[in-house]
């Protein structure tokens, strides 16, 4: 990997006109030097590139949050001189992603002459079709592949600004799943909905570290920017055509059964299927697992959330599946054929419930 130094935004300019570069960083000291002015000039020259504001701290970055939606995008690395461990790890999903771009445009162009080549021979013998039929869909899976290496590495991307929800993406679409297909989900709509639960946050990219990362309760202002990561997430899939499919779950998985939810407010079965799936995933991985704010629930007292929370909050006849059928063992270990909580068990959950729908946190 060859990297090329400037210093002075003319002279990165010039070095941009010059020469390819498929990831450019800038840093950020204005007056001398507005990195979010060069990066933003840098697109006329090299526009597939990846872009990065190197700060020192989040308050430097602020100005990338009154960019249009429709800018191109700046990944923000924040770690002062000598801590390049965040900017080496954007840098290296950067250079991934574009190489799985290069590859798949790589494939495309093959396919499409393999394709016309294919049509001019008609006249071939059956086996040679064959043949060739062979190795167009085996090249349209690794296509395939490569797609679905790419969404699941934007899921990383969503879980690398939060670690301490690392993983959570994945465990969301693994519940999910085994909810879908204990409900009778169409076998065709699986990888679709598996698709929708691993990105149903993405919107979280365009939300604020500074409320994204915060350990406590959020204010009214912050509450609100987190409420826009619904919809911020579905204008990102809308832009990507291999997105579109999933852009039900991404947009409407906090909505709520008794229509009180948002971002559209919509009620019961009015929701679509795979935002009510994915709504009892994400909330129960919320439960079972420790956050800043609050330690794991066990998986009685989990569930016991989830049922009170019924006809509520989630579909009704998917709570009582995913409890019945004890779903949330998936990823526990220690789960061996648990009873049911008892009364008292189920009362303190729904204390904890309460006190939990009082609280504004980064997660709702």
């Amino acid at each position: 990997m060859a990297v090329q130094t400037a210093r002075s935004s003319t002279e990165a300019i010039h070095k941009l006109q010059d020469l390819d570069f498929d990831v450019v960083v800038s840093g950020h000291k204005p007056p001398d030097l507005d990195g979010i002015a060069l990066l933003e000039r840098s697109c006329a020259y090299r526009p597939d590139a990846i872009r990065v504001l190197s700060v020192a701290t989040p308050a430097q970055a602020a100005a990338l949050d009154d960019r249009p939606a429709s800018a191109a995008p700046i990944f923000r690395a924040i770690g002062r001189r000598g801590e390049g461990g965040n900017l080496l790890s954007i840098v290296g999903d950067g250079l991934k992603l574009i190489g799985l771009v290069k590859e798949q445009r790589q494939m495309v162009a093959k396919l499409g002459i393999e394709y016309d080549r294919l049509q001019k021979r008609e006249k071939l013998l059956d086996v040679v079709v064959r043949e060739r039929t062979k190795e167009l869909r085996d090249s349209y899976e690794h296509l395939k592949a490569a797609n679905r290496q790419a969404l699941f590495g934007l899921a990383e991307a969503i879980e690398a600004k939060d670690s301490y929800t690392k993983g959570h993406c994945g465990r969301v679409a693994g519940y999910a799943l085994a909810l879908a297909e204990a409900a009778g989900y169409p076998q065709d709509g699986l990888e679709t909905l598996e698709f929708g639960a691993f990105l149903h946050d993405i919107g979280k990219i365009g939300v604020r570290d500074a409320v994204l990362l915060k350990p406590g309760p959020l204010d009214d202002d912050e509450w609100l920017h987190m409420r826009e990561h619904p919809v911020k997430g579905y204008e990102i899939a809308k832009q990507i055509q291999m997105l579109h499919p999933i852009m039900p779950a991404v947009r409407n998985h906090h909505e709520r059964w008794d229509g009180d939810g948002y971002p559209d407010r919509l009620r019961g079965t009015d929701i679509p299927l795979s935002a009510r799936l994915v709504a009892i995933a994400d909330a129960y991985d919320a439960l079972a697992t420790d956050r800043p704010y609050k330690s794991a629930l066990p998986l009685d007292q989990s569930e016991a959330i989830l049922r009170k929370n019924a006809g509520k909050m989630f579909d009704p006849d998917l709570v009582e599946l995913f409890c019945s059928r004890h779903i949330g063992a998936l990823y526990r270990t220690e789960y061996e054929d648990l009873d049911p909580p008892g009364a008292d068990e189920v009362g303190e959950a729904a204390d904890a419930v309460d006190r939990a729908e009082t609280v504004k946190t980064a997660d709702s």
